[in-house]
């Protein structure tokens, strides 16, 4: 009942009476409570619980396979790149008898290439833009973008998710380490020093913009080693209804420490607590030009996450900005209405058997929307989860859905477990672009 009477206020206008009914309503009937980043309660159709939180301290996926070099003796080419010391000796002379040496003798084997060839990332037309996914870390380049192929599932029951590895699929872990893309479209803050505030630590210092005549807040948190020559990776993160910016950072739903300096986070705030439409996506889009003119972001590499109403706020960001994106993560959304149309864009849903979300309401729109079969995807186990792509999607545009045996929080944990499998899902998800 809850989930229905937010859902109904939230399609409404916002007066302040309706609020004060509205709150009125879910304190009595027990839904009362932040649905943020953190610790959490439903609203947005979900039935409440807390959230554990938590960053994952589990590290992303080893890497894809490995480059072995070029063809020994030929000087050819591995398939990605030419070996350098297959170049036959050019002082070949004539042997004593007259005869002309052919060119000297090969050299020996040529080393193989010992960094991978940069990842191919997959280019998702008309979300995002084609991109290379970056260098790939010592270890090689990731395949296929990480894309699932197979749609296999993986079922973990108390324990939490190995290496952040994907199913169906390898993941590309290392394919983005640095935070470099090869084919990176640096924003107009490259080369400057920056102005806007960093907010490295749990003690908030926010930056303000003036939206329709409101003054609004966000954080940012960019990499300890920030370099304004090299392009990063942008995520945008945002809370559930009644939260906050502060909710979200300085972790960033856990993602902060897997990315590894390799990506800038932002973290807006509601007015409020509740988000808008469409007055919100004004808000994003004022948040992206401030920081873009600021800071050094790959725009080919935008990304979004968002829980319960933030990750309702992520959906219409996705297909209501279509180009914008490279990839979008929803947890138990709901609370805003849903698109009804959107170009392809690579999608990543979570939700508990513990609260009013299912497959059907997270993830089986995107998955119409990129062309993937839908179908009964698996159930997670008690005390467990289980996390599956779907098939048949294109290469550039993978869906995939995480379902747990818990209830409404962006960072679920396994029975007896007290850290979340979470972050190590989501995080080899975006990196793979």
């Amino acid at each position: 009942m809850s989930h229905l009477i937010s859902r109904s206020w939230l399609g409404t206008g916002r007066s302040g009476l309706s609020l004060v009914l509205w709150i009125s309503l879910s304190e009595l009937l027990g839904c009362g409570g932040s649905d943020s980043g953190g610790q959490a309660t439903g609203l947005g159709g979900s039935q409440p619980g807390t959230a554990t939180g938590g960053a994952s301290t589990i590290g992303s996926n080893s890497g894809g396979a490995v480059t072995t070099g070029g063809k020994p003796g030929t000087g050819g080419t591995s398939g990605v790149a030419v070996n350098t010391g297959g170049t036959p000796q050019t002082g070949g002379a004539p042997a004593t008898g007259g005869a002309q040496a052919t060119g000297g003798a090969p050299a020996m084997g040529g080393r193989a290439a010992t960094g991978g060839a940069p990842a191919t990332g997959g280019s998702s037309p008309g979300s995002g833009g084609r991109l290379t996914g970056g260098a790939s870390a010592t270890g090689g380049s990731s395949t296929a973008g990480g894309a699932s192929t197979a749609g296999g599932t993986r079922t973990i029951t108390g324990g939490a998710t190995a290496a952040g590895g994907s199913n169906g699929g390898s993941s590309a872990a290392g394919a983005t380490a640095a935070g470099g893309a090869g084919n990176a479209k640096p924003s107009a803050g490259c080369s400057k020093t920056p102005t806007l505030k960093n907010s490295p630590t749990a003690t908030a210092n926010q930056n303000t913009l003036t939206v329709s005549g409101a003054s609004r807040q966000f954080l940012i948190r960019w990499p300890t080693n920030y370099d304004n020559t090299h392009p990063y990776r942008l995520i945008l993160d945002f809370h559930g209804a009644t939260g906050k910016d502060t909710d979200i950072g300085p972790s960033y739903f856990g993602l902060f420490d897997l990315s590894n300096n390799s990506t800038i986070f932002v973290a807006p705030s509601a007015s409020g607590g509740i988000w808008a439409l469409p007055s919100d996506l004004t808000f994003v889009d004022q948040i992206l030009t401030a920081v873009e003119a600021d800071l050094c972001i790959d725009t080919s590499r935008i990304e979004i996450e968002g829980f319960s109403q933030g990750a309702a706020l992520v959906w219409n960001l996705a297909c209501q900005r279509p180009g914008v994106f490279r990839a979008a993560v929803g947890h138990s959304g709901g609370g805003l209405a849903a698109p009804s149309s959107c170009q392809p864009i690579p999608y990543f849903g979570s939700g508990g058997l513990q609260e009013s979300v299912t497959q059907t309401t997270q993830t089986d729109q995107f998955a119409k929307f990129d062309g993937c079969t839908v179908s009964s995807l698996p159930t997670a186990p008690s005390g467990g989860h289980v996390c599956t792509s779907y098939t048949g999607c294109p290469a550039a545009d993978p869906v995939r859905w995480c379902n747990f045996d818990g209830p409404h929080s962006p960072s679920p944990t396994d029975s007896g477990k007290t850290t979340s499998w979470m972050p190590a899902e989501v995080w080899p998800f975006f990196s793979q672009f």
